[in-house]
């Protein structure tokens, strides 16, 4: 069978791979996406991820694509001719305690250095007016108010309806079982359904991404974890209009249109050992819902309605690589998102088009893949 021709193939269709597609094909460039499963399917982050839109709590490697980013998503929705179930509600980190608001005051400052002028601390009658109903101990908190919420699996198929429409080829429920490498430099992708030679290669398969990087000889500081989310049944509308979360808990916590509310914060499942699926922890859905509740205790009004985990890629640093690939020319990563990529996704994918096209990236110096070499 001949190999299939692209100048650009891209591996993995999530809300990433999708969004690097879309900003190539719109410079004019020939992209084939690779997709293990169907766009946005069980159990891959981009169809299990908690939606948070939020700027405040990066690192300062990744500054400057959040705040591109936070900046874009105000009208993605037109842009990719959507609805991406996005509201900019903000996004408020509590404290509860008095030693708890100097570490929240502390963070505040941070923030504005990074250049995110408009976070600003509040105090607790501050923060009742942006959340009523918050619990009594609640003291203080940092407000960013150009954080949000969107949907991920709406925002990953937009996307790629949008590199579609601009030309992309997609080949989805196609395995890649390998990179194909030839004197140093990537060509190619063996998949189940044949071959693919490429002038570029992008590997943005998330938690699967190791498995192929080995295949060129390429060993990535990740690993897979589980990641749970809870969803309740619906209650009244409008009770939470920011995402909010506390110091001393694990806890991402915001409500849908629909009125339920929508609960992550990084409590585990366990990774099946193929890697392919998970189990939940019954001790990580209690306490996952504990907490909510009583930093909140509107939500113990419902109860839950679903829980399930999404299969994440996390770096050893806590941080992506996002960048040329060291020692493969031909390649270039996108992956360890550690759980925080999918708010970043706009400027990711504008960023890498980019670089591939040989325009200044200074935006990803603090992400280059380069500092593998000191990680493994």
């Amino acid at each position: 069978m001949p190999a299939t021709r692209t100048e650009i193939a891209i591996i993995g269709g999530g809300v990433i791979g999708n969004s690097i597609a879309y900003h190539l094909a719109r410079q004019g460039q020939h992209v084939l996406v690779i997709e293990r499963s169907d766009i946005a399917s069980e159990p891959a982050a981009s169809w299990a991820s908690a939606g948070g839109v939020r700027r405040q709590g990066r690192h300062p490697a990744e500054a400057r694509l959040a705040s591109e980013a936070i900046q874009r998503w105000h009208s993605l929705s037109e842009e990719l001719e959507a609805d991406l179930h996005y509201r900019q509600g903000g996004q408020l980190w509590l404290a509860e305690s008095d030693s708890e608001a100097e570490e929240v005051a502390a963070y505040v400052q941070r923030q504005q250095n990074m250049g995110f002028s408009d976070v600003r601390l509040v105090n607790r009658a501050e923060a009742l007016q942006l959340v009523p109903g918050l619990n009594a101990q609640v003291v203080a908190g940092s407000y960013s108010p150009s954080d949000g919420q969107a949907s991920p699996p709406h925002t990953t198929r937009a996307f790629a309806r949008a590199a579609q429409r601009l030309g992309a080829i997609y080949q989805t429920n196609t395995a890649a079982l390998s990179l194909i490498t030839h004197a140093g430099r990537v060509t190619g992708v063996r998949t189940e359904q044949g071959d693919i030679e490429a002038q570029h290669i992008v590997l943005a398969a998330g938690a699967w991404s190791d498995e192929l990087a080995l295949t060129a000889g390429l060993r990535l500081p990740i690993r897979t974890v589980a990641l749970q989310m809870l969803l309740s049944t619906p209650g009244q509308p409008g009770v939470l209009q920011p995402v909010i979360g506390a110091v001393s808990r694990e806890l991402s916590l915001k409500q849908l249109d629909d009125g339920s509310f929508f609960i992550g914060g990084g409590w585990p499942g366990d990774v099946s050992p193929d890697r392919r699926s998970y189990t939940m922890r019954p001790a990580s859905i209690e306490g996952n819902w504990s907490t909510a509740c009583a930093l909140l205790p509107a939500v113990a009004q419902q109860r839950i309605a679903r829980s399930w985990c999404g299969l994440e890629a996390q770096s050893i640093d806590g941080i992506p690589f996002i960048g040329f690939a060291p020692g493969l020319d031909g390649l270039t990563l996108a992956l360890g998102f550690s759980g925080h990529g999918f708010a970043l996704a706009p400027a990711v994918g504008r960023a890498i088009a980019n670089l591939i096209n040989g325009q200044p990236t200074i935006e990803l110096e603090g992400l280059n893949p380069a500092r593998i070499a000191h990680l493994t």
